[in-house]
C-alpha cells in the first residue's frame, strides 16, 4: 500500500511541475536535474585531498564561487576563479581529483515547499573530476560566465599578488539525488546533452 502512495504522490508531483510550473524539471530526468542544480547555484563545496597537516591526505571541503555560464546561459561546465595561495588550489596542483558538492536548497524551491536541504526530494549533486586550468581560446566566456554573477571578481583580478586565474572541472561523474529512493549516476554525456 505504501509504495502505491508514493507511486501516486511522485506522479502527481512529477505531472505539476511538468505542467510548466517555475520549479525543477520533473524528479525522474537526472540529467535536467544536474543541469538546472549548477546553473541555479553560485557556489558549491569542493572536496580535495588535502596535502595540508593535520588534514594531511584526508578530504578536505572548501566553499568556491562557481558559474556555468551567465544567468539564462548555461553550459554544465563549471568555472572557477581561483589563486594559488588558496590550500585548495594548492592541494589541486598535486592531485587534481576533486569532487563538488551543490544543493537545489540554493535556489529557493525546496524552502517554498517546505523541505529541508536533507529531504531527498531537495535535489543535491556532486560532479567529480580534475579541476584545471582553462585554455586560452576559453578565457573569454569562462571570465563572463564568473564576472557577470559574481561581480567582486573584477576586483579580486586586480590584486596582482594574488595571481588569479580562471580553472574549470573536466566532469568524469555525476551523482544525482531528487526524490526518495537512492541516488542516480548520470554519463558526462548525458549532463552537457540534457535538454535544460
Amino acid at each position: 500500500m505504501y509504495a502505491v502512495v508514493l507511486t501516486f504522490a511522485a506522479t502527481v508531483w512529477s505531472a505539476g511541475l511538468e505542467a510548466g510550473s517555475a520549479g525543477p524539471p520533473p524528479f525522474s530526468d537526472y540529467a535536467a536535474t544536474a543541469r538546472y542544480v549548477v546553473h541555479n547555484n553560485d557556489w558549491g563545496s569542493l572536496a580535495s585531498i588535502s596535502t595540508h597537516p593535520p588534514f594531511n591526505g584526508k578530504p578536505f571541503t572548501n566553499v568556491f564561487s562557481v558559474s556555468d555560464g551567465p544567468v539564462g546561459n548555461g553550459t554544465g561546465v563549471l568555472y572557477f576563479f581561483v589563486s594559488p595561495l588558496d590550500v585548495t588550489v594548492q592541494d589541486l596542483a598535486v592531485n587534481p581529483n576533486a569532487s563538488l558538492s551543490m544543493s537545489e536548497v540554493e535556489s529557493g524551491y525546496c524552502t517554498s515547499e517546505k523541505w529541508d536541504a536533507e529531504d531527498p526530494r531537495c535535489a543535491k549533486i556532486v560532479l567529480s573530476g580534475k579541476i584545471v586550468t582553462v585554455p586560452q581560446h576559453e578565457t573569454d566566456f569562462a571570465k563572463t560566465a564568473l564576472f557577470s554573477r559574481h561581480p567582486i571578481m573584477a576586483e579580486w583580478a586586480k590584486i596582482q599578488t594574488h595571481k588569479f586565474y580562471f580553472a574549470k572541472m573536466e566532469i568524469e561523474n555525476v551523482f544525482v539525488l531528487d526524490f526518495f529512493g537512492g541516488g542516480n549516476i548520470v554519463s558526462p554525456e548525458d549532463y552537457y546533452n540534457a535538454n535544460v
